[in-house]
């Protein structure tokens, strides 16, 4: 079992726990990941679809940790119990269908140490959500794989964030590409913001100006000189 960059950085985000629920295991690589590394006890294999579930399940068998791993055919998490998980890992699916999962199972997370969340989309929307639903994000990592970015976070609820305040002139900012990846100076994130850059150049360049869009470039582009000046 050979797991992607993406896979082990988000496993590599899980804080040791008891129980923790993978919600979209697909093939069950993550789960099986952090049984073997001892840092989960018991994880939790959950997929609202039945083939990847047993896909999982196989991997799970032939590695002979279904003692450890449980598969459950769940929508989010419909099907998991209140204190029946340390915390929950969503990779892998859009920000809007991580933060539903998230509303949908707000009760469950009240009594969970830990949210690690890797979105494919709209990941701004997912801090955004974090932050203004009581939750802070503790860590935060981002690896490139296949000439794709990936940002991924663990979260932590109850422990309101003190650099997150509602009036930050640079909120939106830190939502968009992430307060502790930019604190820490991220090298992927860097990568990120400059290939982000000149994109957008790129594009402006060939905008005339004072259109709508080309006003909306020049506000992007100052966010982006504001996070690389993290760097220097």
């Amino acid at each position: 079992m050979v797991l992607s960059d993406r896979m082990r950085a988000v496993a590599g985000l899980v804080e040791p726990c008891g129980c923790i629920a993978d919600i979209g295991c697909d093939h069950g690589y993550v789960a099986i990941e952090l049984i073997r590394s001892g840092i989960c006890r018991r994880v939790i294999a959950m997929d609202i679809n039945a083939g990847p579930l047993e896909r999982a399940k196989a991997n799970i068998e032939k590695c002979r940790l279904q003692e450890y791993i449980q598969t459950r055919q769940s929508d989010g998490m419909d099907a998991l119990s209140d204190k029946e998980a340390d915390g929950i890992i969503c990779a892998g699916m859009g920000g809007k269908l991580i933060i539903s999962i998230l509303q949908r199972g707000s009760g469950l997370l009240e009594n969970m140490g830990q949210l690690i969340l890797q979105p494919q989309s709209e990941i701004g929307e997912v801090r955004a959500y974090l932050r203004e639903n009581g939750f802070s994000i503790a860590r935060e990592n981002m690896v490139c794989e296949d000439g794709k970015y990936y940002p991924m976070m663990r979260a932590v609820h109850g422990k309101p964030d003190k650099h997150s305040k509602p009036d930050d002139a640079h909120i939106l900012v830190y939502d968009t590409y992430g307060r502790y990846l930019l604190e820490n100076a991220d090298p992927t994130l860097k990568k990120y913001l400059l290939k982000q850059k000149s994109k957008l150049e790129e594009i402006r360049g060939g905008l005339k100006d004072h259109t709508v869009r080309a006003l909306e470039l020049e506000q992007e582009l100052r966010d982006i000189a504001f996070c690389l000046g993290n760097y220097y």
